[in-house]
């Protein structure tokens, strides 16, 4: 132990594989030369694995030196190893993960999502878990959110919000589009798409539903929204004039006058049109299509920009 106290990590290294080869040769011996030979490749490709290019020269070149009988001619030829990575350590936990993260830099974005899959169906969680890991957030919703010179947002939590958020949204998407159609079944505005299944699709990765498609399907249901709740106010003023102006005493006395026959009071005649107008406008089925006809109007021409309308 005291002679190799000054030896280089890389003579340590070609020590201790060269005392395992000698024994693996020893074990092998009764096997034919082919078999040894490639028992001794394998042990020499498993101690290299996981080392970089540059340094598995000098390994190699170590290990010949604890075998100068490889050189001779009665001796077989040094095995030819593949090039394969490992470490001079030992095979425990922490050296793993201590090679994992010197492999790092040399792995495509790629081969990290794979390997990223694969811890964490290992049941190794590396983002998202206890403390939380960071959320980039764009800065435009930073602002709205009032985020802005914050930390960062939870990982964890914001995946969470966004689960929470996509099922309102859905269940909004699928209720405004079914009152839609109750109140505007020939409206020229109509929904195109599911925004429930492209929202699947997209989540899932599905190269057949883009950004743009999902924004766009999500644009068309929040202007339905704004449509419809910008129509309150609009299709009530809108009711309430043709109401009025039905309804309007001097309006009725009018049509009245031109109605009434010979033998009829001016009152009577007034009162005759009332009831006329009554049953045609004033019942609960009437006044609720005409209130259904003016919000989907007066949404409709929100949401297609015409506005003065």
């Amino acid at each position: 132990m005291h002679t190799e106290s000054h030896l280089s990590e890389t003579a340590l290294w070609a020590n201790g594989l060269a005392a395992r080869l000698k024994v693996l040769q020893a074990n092998l011996a009764d096997d034919d030369a082919a078999t040894r030979e490639g028992f001794i490749v394998d042990e020499i490709n498993r101690a290299l694995k996981g080392c970089v290019p540059e340094k598995r020269k000098l390994l190699l070149d170590a290990l010949a030196e604890q075998f100068p009988s490889w050189q001779s001619t009665s001796a077989p030829a040094a095995p030819t190893v593949v090039a394969a990575p490992v470490p001079s350590e030992p095979e425990t936990p922490e050296t793993l993960l201590k090679r994992l993260i010197e492999s790092l830099p040399g792995l495509s974005a790629g081969q990290r999502e794979e390997f990223a899959r694969q811890l964490k169906q290992a049941g190794l969680e590396l983002a998202g878990g206890g403390g939380g890991t960071a959320f980039e957030i764009p800065p435009d919703l930073q602002k709205r959110l009032g985020l802005a010179g914050a930390k960062a947002a939870n990982a964890e939590r914001a995946a969470k919000s966004l689960a929470m958020l996509f099922d309102m949204v859905v269940t909004l998407d699928q209720l405004v589009w079914t009152l839609w159609k109750q109140i505007a079944g020939k409206s020229m505005v109509r929904k195109e798409a599911d925004f429930g299944k492209l929202s699947a699709d997209y989540l899932s990765g599905g190269a057949e539903v883009s950004s743009a498609q999902l924004q766009q399907s999500l644009e068309r249901t929040r202007k339905l929204i704004a449509g419809l709740l910008g129509a309150i106010g609009r299709a009530g003023a809108a009711y309430a004039r043709d109401r009025a102006r039905l309804f309007d005493p001097g309006a009725i006395e009018a049509d009245a006058r031109a109605e009434k026959k010979w033998n009829e009071s001016l009152e009577f005649a007034c009162w005759r049109k009332y009831v006329q107008l009554q049953k045609e406008y004033g019942s609960e089925a009437t006044v609720e299509k005409s209130i259904q006809e003016a919000m989907a109007k007066a949404a409709e021409n929100l949401i297609l920009g015409r506005v003065g309308t």
